[in-house]
């Protein structure tokens, strides 16, 4: 079962003897889409684009309030798309099951930044992990989940896209649990993945698909921009860090201590602080050049 948990878009498109930074991979030639069976790709093909004037944005964002980067992450796509706090399911107090089913139902692109698990003794027991319990793979193909608008899921987690053929001649992953419910495209990932690497691919991925590209386009142009991303130039997130950690201690000392206005902005102010360690401690001058931390991502489906 090798193949299909392969990132085939990184394998040397020149069949050369050694593969470094400068090769030419299958991604710089061709854009690559998975599917976890002909037949699952047919019904996205049968559902068509979704159609709308009005398209949703929603994010689901650091469901267990222990990945700072998720919350970075989910702050800046807000910020691209002006996504209303009403769309945004933020940490243990609103990232639950029931909300992120009814957020599900009522966008066209969902983003999901948080913690998943596959399960590849028992595949519809791979998860999503929310504040209040987990959204099984079964679950997700089950009745109760179909979402006939929902257009495209980023599944901004770990392992998403990591599954067997055992159970049938589908891959069954977590990504396969939304094309049968109804999305049109996931985008998803084959191993488990650095929070702070995630986060940006997935802010360079939305840039792209704002300018136009179509999705495997900016999946690829994310991943490169990763991958070429020098330490000085992550550094520079350092200065609006900061600043929004002053922001949120400014406004956390406001309130009492014991107030749920305070325990939001220390929530806030340690997301950020963790987020500035994480980055001024940053050694490597080239810090996501190993495919291990660019080539996991995936699309699925249209």
């Amino acid at each position: 079962w090798t193949l299909h948990a392969t990132s085939l878009q990184t394998l040397d498109a020149t069949f050369s003897q050694t593969l470094d930074a400068t090769s030419l991979r299958l991604g710089d030639k061709f854009l690559i889409r998975y599917a976890p069976s002909c037949q699952i790709l047919e019904f996205c093909h049968e559902r068509g684009e979704v159609e709308t004037t009005t398209w949703q944005y929603g994010i689901v964002e650091n469901a267990e309030d222990n990945l700072p980067f998720a919350g970075f992450e989910g702050e800046q796509i807000s910020q691209l798309f002006n996504i209303p706090e009403t769309n945004r399911l933020r940490g243990k107090t609103q990232a639950t099951r029931s909300n992120y089913q009814q957020l599900a139902n009522t966008v066209q692109l969902l983003h999901s930044c948080h913690h998943a698990e596959s399960r590849l003794d028992n595949q519809l027991e791979s998860v999503l992990k929310l504040s209040d319990g987990n959204i099984t793979l079964g679950q997700l193909m089950s009745p109760g989940w179909r979402l006939p608008n929902l257009s495209d899921v980023f599944l901004s987690c770990c392992e998403t896209g990591l599954g067997t053929p055992q159970i049938t001649d589908d891959i069954l992953t977590l990504a396969t649990g939304f094309l049968c419910a109804g999305a049109r495209s996931v985008i998803n990932t084959l191993w488990s993945v650095d929070d702070l690497a995630t986060a940006l691919v997935s802010i360079f991925y939305y840039e792209e698909r704002k300018l136009g590209k179509s999705r495997p386009q900016a999946l690829w142009k994310a991943q490169m921009k990763l991958r070429e991303m020098k330490k000085e130039e992550v550094r520079k997130l350092l200065s609006p860090v900061k600043q929004k950690r002053k922001e949120a201690e400014v406004n956390r000392n406001q309130y009492s201590e014991d107030s749920p206005e305070y325990q939001e902005w220390h929530r806030q102010y340690r997301q950020y602080s963790l987020i500035y360690d994480k980055i001024l401690h940053i050694q490597n001058e080239n810090p996501f050049s190993h495919p291990h931390y660019w080539a996991a991502f995936v699309c699925q489906g249209l």
